[in-house]
């Protein structure tokens, strides 16, 4: 009898903790077409990606649109939150958990059309006068680490396009994703499309992430690994992957090593 006082007891007890576990609370940025706003509500590839992981898992979660610094410095602090599609390189490493990759990028110095110029390395980028990456990014982190002396950090994406198709600057660096915005979203990179800019010098491939505060319990980022990876072998992942950036080539199930 007290035995199976004590088991269901044990069972009240989970049910308890799953009925009152904490929702998720998932932040994005405007950086179309992997995700942005649209009348109010949370859109592009990458949040599709994970409406269909949380529909597979019977979760319901919130999903805001905000500047990217403000998720990311959210995430890093708040228990059940996540942030995505965050770039994963040494430096953030520690800072979060991580599932994916559900993102693979190219990311270059770009520069308008038949702009003229040469670059052959990176030391040469010095002499072009000031490059645009939002401040927040992996990569402005990265080039500040390694002594690029001639970075301007903006806010936001916008504002390094639009400073691009102005003149006010040369060189701005980017991902060749950006350039398939289309119809409202297109105004996130002020209209400008591959036709528009050219690759002065590639920069590297990048690989996008969910990323987790980094307390997140082992079960929860192997739930989401798993439906994921399921969507990749059942040809969902492909199909959503596809519609927002056609003919590019999709993430592998793990990123190489």
């Amino acid at each position: 009898m007290l035995n199976s006082v004590a088991l269901l007891f044990a069972l009240l007890l989970g049910c308890s903790g799953a009925l009152f576990a904490a929702p998720l609370q998932l932040y994005t940025e405007e950086y179309p077409p992997v995700s942005f706003s649209r009348e109010g509500r949370a859109v592009g590839m990458a949040t599709e990606v994970v409406e269909e992981i949380l529909r597979r898992q019977g979760q319901v979660a919130s999903i805001q649109v905000v500047p990217w610094a403000r998720g990311y410095q959210t995430v890093q602090r708040t228990p059940d939150t996540a942030l995505f599609a965050t770039i994963r390189n040494a430096e953030r490493e520690a800072s979060f958990q991580w599932v994916g990759p559900i993102l693979l990028a190219r990311d270059s110095f770009y520069a308008l059309k038949n702009s003229g110029l040469v670059i052959g390395n990176q030391a040469e980028l010095a002499a072009v006068g000031q490059i645009a990456v939002p401040r927040d990014w992996f990569s402005f982190q990265e080039l500040t680490a390694q002594g690029q002396p001639n970075l301007l950090g903006v806010n936001e994406p916008m504002q390094m396009f639009k400073m691009l198709r102005r003149g006010r600057i040369k060189l701005i660096l980017a991902d060749n994703l950006s350039f398939f915005s289309r119809g409202d979203a297109a105004s996130q990179v002020d209209y400008l499309t591959a036709d528009d800019v050219e690759v002065v010098l590639p920069y590297r491939t990048s690989y996008g992430y969910i990323a987790f505060w980094r307390g997140t319990d082992a079960q929860t980022l192997q739930r989401w690994q798993t439906t994921l990876d399921e969507m990749k072998a059942d040809g969902s992942f492909a199909v959503i992957y596809q519609r927002w950036l056609p003919g590019e080539p999709q993430p592998p199930l793990r990123e190489p090593e």
